[in-house]
């Protein structure tokens, strides 16, 4: 055994000694060019990364630039991470002193649509026809009531927006402005009524704080439904200029400082008696209370009124700006609320 070991040890010494003596792979092996990697295709918002190899590829004395033809399309950092910052398409260039090679980019979208779609949207507006500003993409068209309803700019390039006048109180009586949904959706959530659903709301509030945050400008309330289909009652859900959202007895736990005309993507996912969860931008808030079952927070079967207020709190002379609206007949998940991204 002894002897077995002395081989052992003396093998291993004289491959340590050949090693030492031996050139490391690449050194002193000379850049002649630069094979670029595959097309980069990049969902806007997010980060892929770009590849280049050395010509020849043993070589190991070389440091790649990198650059965007367009980087409002797509930026790269010195790392061949690109990041898709508009749809469309233009070129990395890869170099290293006289070589130089181009790699095409494609920047995509997957669009909101498309993720409401794969998760069983069962009401879709996105207020694309000036002519016909609540027709549906999926769904029933939804049914104005009032007048002043117009089609704006939304958050891109590529997207509309309707901006839904308030209430206005003309010679003592409340004139409002909302929309009729006649959603078809069947009682659920173990009562008669819709106990179990979800709303995904994208909009902005002209009459939001002022740029500084501690003033507001406008009065007390956005409502966003209302559960009463005669409009007599107080709304069932509002955003509250003084930072909550949510209703008297489940406003979330956290205040929020809603910004003038920024852009916000709001999920509100019921369960009635059970859970009460809201999403702003992605990230969950938890409300104070889930509640009653069949209570007057549930949908009744007939339909529901949006942006509905029967006493004028609705926008306090300031209109809403909504760019897409959704519903479904039941609660999203937590995952599935926060894929839904943010603004």
């Amino acid at each position: 055994m002894k002897t077995v070991m002395i081989k052992s040890f003396y093998l291993v010494a004289a491959c340590l000694l050949l090693a030492g003596c031996e050139k490391r792979l690449g050194e002193g092996v000379t850049l002649t060019g630069i094979e670029a990697g595959e097309a980069v295709r990049v969902n806007l918002g997010t980060y892929e990364k770009a590849k280049a190899y050395p010509i020849p590829w043993d070589c190991t004395d070389y440091e790649f630039s990198w650059s965007s033809a367009d980087p409002s399309i797509a930026s790269v950092d010195n790392y061949g991470r690109v990041t898709g910052n508009d749809v469309g398409n233009t070129v990395l260039y890869v170099s290293q002193g006289s070589f130089k090679v181009e790699i095409p980019v494609e920047v995509y979208e997957i669009t909101l649509a498309e993720k409401l779609s794969a998760i069983g949207v069962k009401g879709l507006w996105q207020f694309m026809d000036a002519d016909n500003l609540f027709k549906a993409s999926i769904g029933p068209d939804l049914i104005p009531v009032g007048s002043g309803f117009t089609q704006v700019d939304g958050p891109t390039k590529r997207t509309k927006a309707a901006s839904l006048p308030s209430s206005q109180k003309i010679d003592d009586t409340w004139h409002h402005n909302h929309l009729i949904y006649n959603h078809g959706f069947a009682a659920n959530g173990g009562g008669k009524k819709v106990n179990e659903f979800t709303v995904v709301i994208d909009c902005k509030f002209p009459g939001g704080p002022t740029s500084d945050g501690t003033t507001w400008t406008n009065g007390k309330y956005y409502c966003l439904y209302q559960t009463a289909l005669d409009n007599t009652t107080d709304g069932d859900f509002f955003w509250r200029p003084s930072a909550n959202f949510g209703i008297t007895g489940s406003y979330s736990k956290t205040e929020h400082l809603f910004v003038k005309d920024k852009w916000y993507r709001f999920v509100i996912s019921v369960q009635l008696g059970k859970e009460l969860k809201y999403f702003i931008n992605g990230q969950k808030q938890e409300a104070n209370g889930a509640g009653e079952l069949d209570g007057d927070r549930a949908w009744q079967l007939a339909g529901v009124l949006l942006f509905a207020d029967e006493d004028g709190e609705n926008g306090q002379g300031f209109p809403l700006i909504v760019s897409c609206l959704a519903t479904f007949d039941r609660a999203l998940s937590d995952d599935e609320c926060r894929a839904l991204g943010s603004l």
